[in-house]
């Protein structure tokens, strides 16, 4: 590497890293990198545009003393360094991989091509006469370099400076921001949080709060074209929101449309694009897409809700105001398809853009004709990344699209000023992890509680050992779903399965001797099928049990019970199978449910079954024999979201939320009186019990999301 080696600073993209000093930097912000990934860095960096093989990075970065797993070293550095980076194998922006060879750096670097290297050759030295000797020819040359300056300045474009990122919101996990939409002018932020809605000046933080209603709670969709008006949509209830007009002075307030929510005007402001139809709890998605006038009049239907029950996101306007854009997502188990939709509304006709398992319900429409949305990271869960593509007057891509921006926290929500120069974003980083609770001998309430994986990963228990000492969790912790075990008084997990595929479900056979679990090729739709799977409690090779599709929970009841069941959606019901642990063959018909989630008691006889709607109260109790079944109302507790049985059968452990993110953890006997166990700011999503009745494993999803501005894009 040529140039300057007292400083080595080397630019690409929106990084810099100075490799003396052994620091990244992206937009000015450090990087958090370790320093096998940086050495491996540098070493791509030498030679920008070239592939170095593994046998070279492994001879410079892992002499041959050095007694580690190259292979395993090697991968976790790249994948160390592409998740800093922002990027994936599959979608590579700076490092290609190079099948069976090695790994290139394809990014410009310097400013340069990438295959021009990256050092500056010195100039070779000039003595003063030499200089006085040509002064003449630059006299007589300098009128037509300067013209020919002035040409080029005029028919070529200026270069295109770096993107600016800055975060514009700091709130906590316990506060985080809902949603935001920044001003048509560019200048105004306004956002929601749990304490209410806030307008905040971009260029000094100035914040004021907008004066509501005692118990509105609301959303930020848009900013009318006058600049003094919000668009929100107001929590009526559990799955349900309608559309509002306040002004952001205070006093005024008007309700345009019932069962309505994440509204975007168009670009003249004559009309409103909105969803409708039940919410999911977090409020991202809908099942129709409608439009407007900005009065509330005149309501058109746009897109239908489908019989596969694929659900769609807040919609967008293209620039001249015809047709509308939004993302449509239909996923099982492990499996997603989603898809780029853009629709012509007065004479409702959708076509797919581009399909992609990765893409959130963010999406939004520039008036350059850019579409901008944002792609989930295949390596973990709760990273992103945001993307822009130039679109021709067709409605067709013109050309290939372009990373923005990248990094951990999932983006749930883009728009943009009228102009589209300044684009907000919405990030988080909401991710579960497990909770250790120590149950009063009543069952009536905690002693204690707390995190037992203490990593900003992915982390889902299902299950416990028969010891009730170590608790079983999946875990995304390198980059794919696989299956841990970590004992209750030590702070590290251990590996149990990991795979190529994904791996979910664990669950013990009812003598305790096996685990249980499910595996789902990694980049499998809908439509792929899944395997169950046994394993030696102790280790060893796996052994299929049997294979269906869309397989979406297994359980196992306790000796002297041996009944298994496992269940796979089809559309808008759950059919349940009982099967053998060993033949995987089950001889008993399958039994119906509507969509739902259920819990299997220790002996085997009953399920607990929460149907899936926004505001559930009632559980029902069915005989997996008979199929007979009763409800078991929770009365004042709308919004039940899933039940497991308590370690002795006699009671429900249910997670309950309403749509203010409040949660909650319910004790319910099997007459329905509730006692509230846990109430967070988190999410609660489930609680496993010990099998000694002592303990359980708590499901608790949290993590701060904040608003991103971005520009020069």
């Amino acid at each position: 590497m040529s140039g300057d080696s007292s400083s080595r600073i080397v630019r690409f993209g929106v990084f810099e890293v100075d490799l003396k000093a052994g620091d990244l930097r992206r937009s000015g912000l450090k990087v958090k990198l370790q320093e096998q990934p940086l050495q491996v860095l540098a070493v791509l960096l030498e030679h920008p545009g070239e592939v170095i093989t593994r046998e070279e990075l492994r001879r410079k970065l892992w002499p041959a003393d050095t007694f580690v797993d190259f292979d395993h070293s090697l991968n976790a550095a790249i994948k160390r360094l592409r998740d800093a980076l922002g990027e994936s194998a599959e979608t590579p922006v700076f490092i290609e991989t190079v099948a069976r060879r090695g790994y290139r750096f394809i990014a410009p670097v310097n400013g340069g091509s990438a295959a021009s290297g990256i050092g500056i050759a010195a100039a070779p030295a000039r003595s003063k006469l030499s200089f006085l000797r040509s002064w003449p020819a630059i006299v007589c040359l300098s009128p037509i370099v300067i013209a020919l300056f002035v040409w080029a300045a005029w028919r070529l474009p200026s270069r295109r400076t770096e993107v600016i990122e800055r975060k514009l919101t700091s709130n906590s996990s316990e506060n985080s921001v809902s949603s935001a939409a920044v001003s048509p002018d560019g200048k105004y932020l306004a956002y929601a949080d749990n304490t209410g809605i806030y307008v905040k000046v971009i260029s000094s933080g100035e914040v004021h709060p907008v004066s509501l209603p005692p118990k509105f709670s609301a959303r930020v969709d848009d900013w009318f074209p006058d600049g003094s008006h919000l668009l929100v949509s107001r929590a009526d209830r559990p799955g349900k929101a309608s559309l509002w007009s306040i002004s952001v002075f205070g006093g005024s307030l008007r309700q345009l449309a019932d069962d309505a929510s994440g509204g975007s005007f168009s670009p003249d402001g004559a009309h409103i694009a909105f969803r409708r139809g039940d919410l999911t709890y977090d409020g991202l998605w809908g099942g129709e897409e409608w439009v407007m006038r900005s009065d509330g009049t005149d309501l058109v239907k746009v897109a239908a809700r489908k019989s596969d029950i694929s659900q769609v996101g807040a919609p967008t306007w293209s620039p001249d105001g015809e047709q509308i854009a939004y993302i449509r997502s239909n996923w099982a188990y492990n499996a997603r398809t989603s898809s780029v939709e853009v629709n012509e509304w007065r004479k409702p006709k959708a076509e797919t853009l581009f399909s992609d398992s990765r893409l959130s319900p963010a999406l939004h429409w520039l008036r350059d004709n850019r579409l901008i949305y944002a792609f989930g990271s295949t390596q973990h869960q709760q990273d992103s990344s945001l993307w822009v593509v130039s679109l021709q007057q067709s409605r067709k891509v013109s050309a290939a699209p372009k990373l923005i921006t990248g990094g951990h926290g999932w983006i749930s929500q883009v728009k943009g000023s009228a102009d589209g120069k300044v684009v907000i974003f919405l990030r988080g980083n909401w991710l579960p992890s497990v909770y250790l609770s120590k149950l009063a001998p009543d069952g009536t309430h905690l002693l204690s509680h707390r995190r037992l994986t203490l990593d900003e990963n992915e982390n889902i228990a299902f299950s416990w050992t028969p010891d009730s000492k170590a608790v079983l969790f999946n875990s995304d912790r390198n980059g794919i779903r696989e299956i841990f075990k970590q004992a209750i008084d030590q702070p590290l997990a251990e590996s149990l399965v990991n795979s190529a595929e994904h791996v979910s479900q664990s669950r013990m056979t009812p003598d305790g001797s096996e685990i249980l679990y499910v595996s789902t090729p990694k980049s499998a739709s809908p439509e792929t099928p899944s395997s169950i799977l046994a394993i030696p409690m102790g280790g060893g090779t796996p052994r299929l049990v049997l294979k269906d599709l869309r397989i979406e929970n297994v359980q196992c009841a306790r000796l002297p019970s041996t009944v298994c069941l496992y269940s796979i959606t089809k559309g808008q019901t759950t059919v349940t199978f009982r099967f053998d642990v060993r033949s995987g063959k089950s001889a008993d018909p399958p039994q119906i449910d509507p969509d739902c989630n259920w819990g299997l008691s220790p002996d085997g006889t009953q399920r607990a079954i929460v149907p899936f709607s926004i505001d559930q109260d009632t559980i029902q109790l069915r005989s997996t024999s008979t199929g007979k079944a009763r409800d078991l109302v929770v009365k004042g507790w709308k919004g039940l979201m899933g039940g497991d049985w308590s370690a002795d059968g006699r009671s429900l452990l249910v997670s309950w939320h309403n749509f203010e993110r409040d949660s909650a953890l319910l004790n319910v006997t099997l007459d329905g009186r509730a006692s509230v166990l846990l109430s967070s700011s988190n999410d609660i999503w489930a609680a496993i019990p010990s099998p000694n009745g002592q303990l359980l494993a708590i499901n608790e999803a949290g993590g701060a999301k904040n608003v991103w501005q971005i520009e020069n894009f």
